[in-house]
């Protein structure tokens, strides 16, 4: 999505603002420790933010190959962003309170919330402490719910293969899979089933990330001008409301608050009931965007990182046959519930190896925004204001920490699992200095593992019932990122061939 931006008409009519702000931000004397990757000159410093803004992985990757275990820094059209790696450094960010290098800050910059979805969701992110007291407490009582509707979505999405091989636009289907299930657990039956609200969801989630790219383009202090004309929060809430309204009135009527009715068998267990009951927000507006916070950007990355795995899955097709074997034996023995998916360490480390090498993972993560002065252990200072983050791809890419990192090895931490290495740092969930997909410390995604069991339980509900291919003349090399993605995404126009699975 951010791709192409970089001859949006935005950027012309800020030409003078970007000069200012990349000249203001280049002469920070406090910065001069710690070295830049790219040019180092003013002029030459500003025509790397303008290539930085249709993505950053390029200059990350060599950075991080002159600079490992160290600091250097990148510059953005209005500031720069410091990129710390190795357990040390990592550590120490990790370590710092929220009042000192702020996470949610970082991501609202990033994501603009408050003008995207609503002005409460960063203010207060509540709903990150109902996902993981609610959500991920009750994942395995859940797992029927979100099992019926993948299932039930994969019949509907491949209903027209047969035994013979089939083109799938497989972006669109993995989306609306993922978007079942995904929403069986934000608003429940029946409007998870409902085409026209699963439409509005993508809509909402592209409207969002554009208009969050386009205020990108603008220095902070016309954040709120530019939002006005690019963005259509009001217009979307009303728009979601028209869903949402009818059930939180009815949740109100029959279930706020009134735990010793006779019909709590009957109770919606899914995060609308967990706002209404919470109680914090009453509006019909706030817990309508409170809702829709999770669509935007979440179902995206869900969606796009599974959709990784299912390519490499269709460039070889040789990991079927142990796939199935697993999935198989597994269910065999105990039937489909949560725990059989997290016995599934092939399917989990598949995952986990897409989501490495793939394109699922954007250049940088553990964004950090610096509200006061902040000394590393070295002594390098990054004055208030500017970022930190890590550099994600560039690390699950170091030889150092991966034997053969560029090579796609599906079973690589099954295999670690079976040499007696900590099993939980090896499952797809796991979040460590090594493996940052989701983060790390207390802000790593609090859905994560959500997101792990949608995936594998899609995953392995594919591989039970078909068999996928690339098409013929396709090549793994069409699926890697474009190598200025910031957000790195599969290509969106490949088609993946499916079939009813022949029987052996």
């Amino acid at each position: 999505m951010i791709t192409g931006l970089i001859s949006d008409p935005y950027i012309i009519s800020s030409t003078v603002l970007v000069l200012t702000a990349v000249f203001a931000a280049w002469k920070h004397s406090e910065l001069d420790a710690i070295p830049t990757v790219g040019s180092t000159t003013w002029l030459g410093s500003y025509f790397s933010a303008v290539k930085n803004l249709s993505g950053v992985s390029g200059l990350v990757q060599e950075g991080y190959d002159k600079h490992k275990n160290a600091l250097f820094k990148i510059p953005t059209l209005y500031t720069w962003i410091i990129v710390a790696s190795g357990d040390k450094f990592l550590d120490e960010i990790r370590k710092v309170p929220e009042d000192h290098l702020s996470a949610v800050i970082a991501g609202e910059d990033v994501f603009k919330f408050r003008f995207t979805v609503g002005p409460k969701i960063t203010k207060n992110m509540y709903h990150a402490t109902l996902i993981r007291t609610g959500l991920n407490r009750k994942l395995a009582a859940l797992f029927p719910v979100v099992n019926t509707e993948i299932v039930l979505a994969c019949d509907e999405m491949f209903s027209f293969v047969d035994d013979e091989w089939k083109s799938i636009m497989a972006i669109e289907t993995i989306q609306q899979i993922i978007l079942r299930g995904a929403t069986r657990v934000f608003v429940g039956l029946p409007l998870c089933r409902n085409s026209a609200w699963l439409k509005f969801c993508s809509e909402y989630a592209t409207e969002a990330f554009v208009a969050g790219a386009k205020i990108n383009l603008f220095p902070e202090f016309m954040w709120p001008l530019i939002a006005i004309f690019v963005t259509k929060k009001n217009s979307l809430t009303r728009r979601a409301m028209e869903y949402l309204r009818p059930l939180i009135r009815e949740r109100r009527e029959k279930w706020f608050q009134n735990t010793h009715t006779e019909n709590q068998a009957d109770r919606p267990e899914d995060f609308l009931q967990w706002l209404v009951n919470d109680g914090r927000e009453t509006s019909e507006w706030d817990i309508t965007q409170r809702t829709m916070a999770l669509v935007f950007p979440g179902l995206d990355t869900i969606s796009t990182s599974l959709l990784q795995a299912l390519y490499f899955l269709a460039a070889y097709p040789e990991y079927l046959k142990p796939l199935r074997e697993e999935v198989e034996a597994l269910v065999h023995e105990d039937g489909w519930s949560k725990s059989t998916i997290d016995k599934m360490y092939k399917m989990d480390s598949f995952m986990k190896e897409s989501h490495r090498i793939g394109s699922n993972i954007v250049s940088l993560v553990m964004m950090r925004k610096v509200l006061k002065d902040f000394t590393f252990s070295d002594g390098r200072v990054v004055p208030k204001g500017f970022y930190i983050a890590a550099p994600g791809n560039a690390v699950h890419h170091d030889e150092r920490i991966y034997d053969s990192p560029n090579t796609f090895d599906p079973f690589r931490f099954a295999r670690l699992r079976g040499q007696g290495q900590d099993g939980v740092k090896q499952r797809v969930d796991s979040s460590n200095a090594q493996y940052l997909v989701f983060g790390l410390g207390k802000h790593a995604c609090p859905g994560r593992f959500f997101v792990s069991m949608l995936q594998k339980t899609t995953l392995a509900r594919i591989v039970m019932s078909y068999d996928v291919k690339l098409e013929s003349g396709a090549a793994l090399e069409s699926f890697k990122r474009d190598e200025g993605g910031l957000f790195m995404m599969v290509d969106p126009t490949t088609k993946i061939l499916f079939r009813k699975r022949t029987q052996v």
